[in-house]
């Protein structure tokens, strides 16, 4: 491995954030493969990224939540440090020379809040209708979920099935019908303790309306992170 000059010349502490883009057939890929696709990335950029020391060498990068493989995304953040002060667009234009098609940097400034922070996702959910779509279609879909008791099927990490209701952690934003293309945007939990699968939201619909949803395709990307309150953006 041939790192950058700079490497670890000087012992600063620049972090630095990025917000980027994962879309087409990126989205399939794994969240380690993406930090490998960074690693990578990063080498042919040569821009100044502080290295781990040792026998193997790296840099240290955090991301925002990870999502299932198949999600895109048009919000993703990463954290990383430099040893030396480059101008951001300088960052983000050396990024995206390096980026494989799929990875697009759009921003790059000093980190404000932590990862940890990071509470809400919002998601754009398209679904294929299998069926014709009821003429309440949106009115069906805001109430399915906007209602207090949202029961799923969700298991544990030894592989057990437990009932669990996932209403707190859905917050209902918008539906449209256009054709056979059925639009949700909806809020989800990411927290830790309560984190809500996007792919939770086909099984909901599929319960209160199966003569549409029942074997619909769909596609889902991540628009956008919140804080808490799941109003104020992460930055």
């Amino acid at each position: 491995m041939v790192l950058p000059e700079s490497v670890n010349a000087v012992k600063t502490d620049i972090k630095v954030r990025v917000k980027f883009s994962k879309t087409g057939s990126l989205k399939f890929i794994s969240h380690l493969d993406l930090n490998r696709t960074m690693q990578s990335a990063f080498l042919r950029s040569k821009l100044p990224v502080w290295y781990s020391e040792g026998f193997n060498p790296h840099p240290r990068v955090a991301f925002t939540p990870p999502l299932s493989v198949g999600v895109s995304s048009l919000t993703e953040f990463m954290d990383f440090k430099m040893v030396e002060e480059v101008e951001p667009e300088t960052i983000v234009e050396r990024l995206n020379a390096s980026f494989p098609a799929g990875l697009r940097a759009s921003l790059c400034y000093a980190p404000k809040a932590h990862f940890r922070d990071i509470k809400w996702s919002l998601y754009e959910i398209k679904f294929e209708l299998s069926g014709n779509a009821p003429e309440n279609i949106e009115e069906k879909t805001k109430a399915a979920l906007s209602a207090d008791e949202i029961f799923i099927e969700k298991y544990s990490k030894k592989g057990e099935p437990k009932i669990v209701n996932i209403a707190q952690g859905i917050r209902f934003c918008s539906s449209v019908l256009d054709g056979n293309v059925f639009t949700v945007n909806v809020k989800l939990s990411c927290d830790e303790m309560a984190f809500v699968n996007p792919k939770y939201i086909a099984e909901v619909l599929e319960k209160a309306m199966p003569e549409c949803f029942a074997g619909a395709e769909n596609e889902v990307c991540r628009m956008e992170v919140y804080l808490a309150d799941g109003e104020t953006l992460f930055a």
